[in-house]
């Protein structure tokens, strides 16, 4: 009886004995010919899948939110009807030898031509030839005047006017000498040319 009991563990020492050993082969087999069986079987950071070791699929990175356009302006310019007596809160007022472009401020009125051009009363005429508004307190003015005499048939000046502060915050004078005058508002944007380069004015201000 203890014969059988003994030959019985022996048995089974020799059985598991033959389990690790073949284990261990199937390992050492593996490492050799470069296949895996599990993740540490792997150098580094690679890891096991299907008996190869691979390199881990990089995490998707997290896509970055495009910039924000920027926003649509909320204020565009606003064409004024234009008249021989004037535009908007604009009067055009003959004097001696030239002509007054005339705002009713809280002081008095005030002759605008005297912040536009060098000598505002030599100006011959003055003729508004485009008038905006952009927001409730900002106008822009585009005006030629007789300023050039001969040797240019018009002289053309845009400018902005605050009526905040009350007064002219901007002016250029528009390239060129031609009496033809064009503009194109766009939004926010405003483009005047005449046979020259053309002068562009952003909201509402003239720089």
């Amino acid at each position: 009886m203890k014969r059988t009991s003994l030959m019985k563990r022996l048995l089974t020492l020799a059985l598991l004995t033959l389990a690790i050993a073949g284990c261990d082969k199937a390992e050492q087999t593996a490492a050799v010919s470069g296949q895996c069986a599990k993740d540490t079987d792997c150098k580094g950071e690679r890891i096991c899948e299907s008996g190869q070791c691979i390199n881990p699929q990089p995490q998707p990175a997290l896509l970055a939110k495009p910039a924000s356009a920027p926003l649509a302006p909320s204020i565009a310019y606003e064409p004024l009807p234009v008249g021989d007596e004037g535009a908007g809160p604009f009067t055009v007022q003959g004097m001696e030898l030239g002509t007054a472009l005339n705002y009713q401020s809280r002081a008095g009125v005030m002759n605008v031509m005297e912040a536009v051009v060098a000598d505002a009363e030599s100006t011959g005429y003055v003729a508004i030839e485009k008038a905006y508004t952009f927001g409730p307190n900002r106008y822009v003015l585009v005006v030629s005047t007789g300023e050039g005499g001969n040797a240019c048939p018009a002289s053309t000046y845009v400018f902005s006017f605050d009526t905040a502060s009350e007064h002219v915050d901007g002016k250029a004078e528009v390239d060129g000498c031609s009496e033809m005058v064009e503009s194109m508002a766009e939004g926010n944007k405003l483009t005047i040319k005449k046979d020259g380069a053309a002068t562009v004015v952003y909201n509402g201000q003239v720089k």
